[in-house]
């Protein structure tokens, strides 16, 4: 009877913990909430059935020790009710840390509170929406850490300059600012706080793209296209054009970044002058480049003091989070900790290019410029002159007279005072890491976002981004992960009790 009431008692917690833990009625949790109360009910009928009669005084002190405990339990939990109604402090122990703002969100109420009362934003939270159950923890923690109004009330109740987003658009949450409303979309922390930076910024940025010379495709949503980074840009708040380069004579005026990805022919002399012109001028340029790519606009940054050999950067240790991952697949986390771009980056943060080229700051082009590394591969990387060969993993090796054995630098920023303004440039050796299928896994997004908003001066926007759930991951999926921690965190700690309580039992008799 012992033993069963106990392997009840395991059971009934073990499904409520897994329901709790995961918000998921799963078969784990159903079996257990079945199987641990009936167990509960066997063992009481067991113990009624041993005490003889109802009216012995060995029934008494059964029925009263039972009903002190049941009583004991209930006050507890009744206590814990009330003190927890004024408590709010939070433990979030989600993978994904999904209920801890991030500290982009954090940075972006910090600029917040520095506005007047009328220029503050505020958020409207429907709860009657389909998934509003999910998104209430994280309103509560805008409300706990942003100087904001957050409203919460039905959609029926929902202001005059919402109802045409309700109408719409299936939305849970709308940032407004006065008159002026935004739709969430997948109330995530990230597009929350992307809604509010975009409510409140005094200036957007212009961000051009070179065109015309076979650069990445925007408009593409295929895994190697490259539209989610102009859709994060324009998140960001920026605004994004298009520049077609043969068909004008200078960059525009109005250019905050040019940005030129991996384009795979020349560019004509005159743009090469005029885009040399606009940086002596002032100018602001990302470079994004592909190992297996030539154009002249290595030549371009050359001359502004980057070094590009060819060649492609391999690394014994092959990145284990791509299908098809070969030594050129780097998963690194060696960072400059001083520059602004990387400062908020460390060990425990990884970004992962599917291959890419060194980029040496070489020499500043006049004495009062200064050129730094960004990123660096370990220190068991080396320059590989035959990228076939390591793609296939046969015949790849370190070059004897190449460098080996010290990290291998693969982005580098440089600042140029000039006499009309600062120029700068930075220069990363990959341009397939923003693409569509890798731009949001690990901290792909803040390496990238982050040199757009140095190059655009915009450096209080520096942050690491709120962090979603992966979709894909490799070498197990989803279920499998499931699976998994389903057996880590209930099925084996539970059977480990069990068979304690069952051993415990045996020793006892």
């Amino acid at each position: 009877m012992i033993f069963l009431a106990a392997a009840g008692l395991v059971m009934l917690l073990s499904g409520l913990a897994s329901y709790y833990t995961t918000q998921q009625i799963s078969a784990f949790a159903v079996a257990n909430l079945v199987a641990g109360p009936l167990a509960l009910v066997a063992a009481g009928v067991v113990q009624t059935r041993r005490v003889s009669g109802f009216s012995g005084a060995l029934s008494r002190r059964v029925l009263l020790r039972q009903t002190a405990l049941v009583g004991v339990v209930a006050a507890a939990v009744v206590v814990s009710n009330v003190l927890a109604s004024g408590w709010t402090a939070s433990l979030d122990l989600t993978a994904d840390r999904q209920y801890t703002l991030a500290d982009q969100t954090l940075g972006v109420c910090a600029q917040i509170g520095k506005l007047p009362e009328a220029r503050r934003p505020s958020l409207l939270f429907f709860e009657d929406a389909l998934i509003a159950k999910e998104v209430r923890l994280r309103i509560a923690g805008y409300e706990a850490h942003c100087p904001i109004e957050t409203r919460t009330l039905r959609e029926a109740q929902a202001p005059p300059e919402a109802r045409p987003i309700l109408s719409e658009f299936e939305t849970t949450v709308i940032a407004c600012l006065g008159s002026r409303c935004e739709a969430v979309g997948y109330p995530s922390e990230g597009n929350i706080t992307n809604a509010l930076l975009r409510l409140t910024r005094a200036s957007t940025p212009v961000v051009y793209f070179m065109l015309g010379h076979g650069e990445v495709n925007l408009s593409s949503e295929a895994d190697h296209g490259f539209s989610a980074l102009a859709g994060a840009l324009r998140d960001e708040g920026m605004d994004v054009r298009g520049i077609l380069g043969p068909a004008r004579e200078e960059v525009p005026a109005d250019a905050d970044v040019l940005i030129v990805a991996a384009p795979e022919r020349d560019l004509l002399p005159d743009e090469i002058e005029s885009i040399d012109a606009w940086l002596e001028a002032g100018g602001r340029m990302l470079a994004l480049l592909e190992p297996e790519t030539a154009s002249n606009l290595v030549e371009l940054l050359g001359r502004w003091g980057f070094d590009l050999p060819p060649g492609v950067v391999a690394d014994e240790r092959v990145s284990p989070l791509l299908v098809d991952a070969t030594p050129l697949s780097l998963l690194l986390n060696q960072f400059n900790g001083w520059h602004p771009i990387t400062r908020k980056l460390s060990h425990r943060h990884m970004v992962l290019l599917p291959s890419a080229r060194p980029v040496f700051a070489a020499r500043k082009p006049m004495p009062d410029d200064r050129l730094e590394a960004l990123l660096f591969t370990h220190k068991t990387a080396w320059l590989e002159r035959d990228p076939a060969a390591a793609r296939s993993g046969h015949g790849a090796g370190p070059d004897p007279a190449g460098p080996r054995g010290v990290p291998l630098p693969l982005a580098a920023a440089g600042r140029y005072p000039r006499e009309h303004g600062e120029a700068r440039i930075v220069v990363i050796g990959d341009a397939d890491f923003a693409s569509n299928r890798l731009l949001h896994t690990l901290y792909n997004p803040d390496l990238l976002l982050n040199s757009v908003l140095w190059l655009a001066e915009d450096e209080e926007q520096i942050a690491l981004r709120p962090k979603g759930p992966t979709p894909d991951q490799d070498p197990l999926t989803i279920q499998q992960t499931l699976a998994y921690f389903y057996f880590l965190a209930f099925a084996l700690p539970e059977a480990l009790l069990l068979l304690g309580i069952h051993a415990w039992y045996r020793q006892r008799g």
